[in-house]
């Protein structure tokens, strides 16, 4: 039986409406500060993860409207993409082993850039209605913990002081639907609400019962889940950890492990 995310799309779609309506504010406030137009792909190559409501919204979205040809290049840039963010995860991961300070690695991913699957050869978004709420963001100053960001494009300064969207309060209602959802659909995987994954990584994934670890019953209360865990950032769900970034991979099997409980989750800037 189709699994029915209704309530929850619902709730993201609001969530995204309230997103364009404050991008919509700073356009008419401060129009030549907001950079942003036709054909403008900067924010395309910036490195962010999706949370879970988007992740499956998106992907809904994407299985609805693209089929043939147009699908297949898409997910063939999804697959490619997915590989590059998988690499640039593992060498996050021995930088921080070999002892680099975190602002120093978050400094060089943010330098990061891969091209982002619906972007097309025209320089335009293939999603362009359905684009995660990053993507609806990137042109005005944000923060993240505490940490402002702007756009390189934008006419938005350093040192000056504007209004700035708070991107912790917004990511922490898209969780809020997430742990919702997680609950809604019976999962035996307990923080799979606040899963984080690159947009790449959606598109390829099939959010069935299998997938989302629906359990038919019940859990009963205190036993653990079968042999399963959190869905990490990043990497499929348990069933499906030989992609074929794994296959690209250079480090030996035994590092797997490893990489599953140490996974990073990037953020563009």
């Amino acid at each position: 039986m189709a699994l029915d995310f209704t309530e929850y799309f619902e709730r993201y779609e609001a969530v995204v409406a309230d997103v364009d309506a404050v991008f919509k504010k700073f356009e008419t406030e401060m129009g030549e500060l907001v950079k942003c137009g036709k054909g403008c792909s900067d924010c395309c190559y910036a490195l962010f993860d999706i949370t879970l409501p988007e992740a499956i919204f998106i992907n809904k979205k994407f299985n609805e409207n693209f089929s043939g040809l147009e699908r297949s290049v898409i997910m063939e840039r999804a697959d490619q993409a997915d590989r590059q963010i998988h690499k640039l995860k593992r060498r996050v991961y021995r930088a921080s082993q070999e002892g680099r300070s975190a602002s120093e690695i978050l400094m060089e991913v943010s330098k990061a850039r891969v091209r982002c699957p619906m972007l097309g050869d025209d320089n335009l978004c293939a999603i362009y209605d359905f684009r995660p709420i990053t993507c609806r963001l990137y042109g005005v100053p944000t923060s993240i913990g505490g940490e402002a960001h702007t756009c390189n494009q934008a006419g938005f300064k350093g040192g000056e002081k504007y209004p700035t969207v708070n991107m912790d309060i917004v990511i922490d209602k898209l969780i809020a639907i997430g742990r919702d959802l997680q609950k809604g659909v019976n999962s035996r995987y307990k923080e799979l609400g606040e899963m984080l994954l690159p947009l790449s990584m959606a598109l390829v994934t099939e959010y069935d019962e299998a997938y989302l670890g629906v359990q038919k019953e019940a859990a009963t209360e205190g036993a653990p889940p079968e042999k399963a865990t959190k869905p990490a950032v990043g990497i499929k769900a348990p069933d499906a950890a030989e992609s074929d970034a794994c296959a690209s991979c250079s480090e030996s099997k035994s590092a797997c492990e490893t990489c599953e409980t140490k996974t990073v989750v990037l953020g563009g800037k």
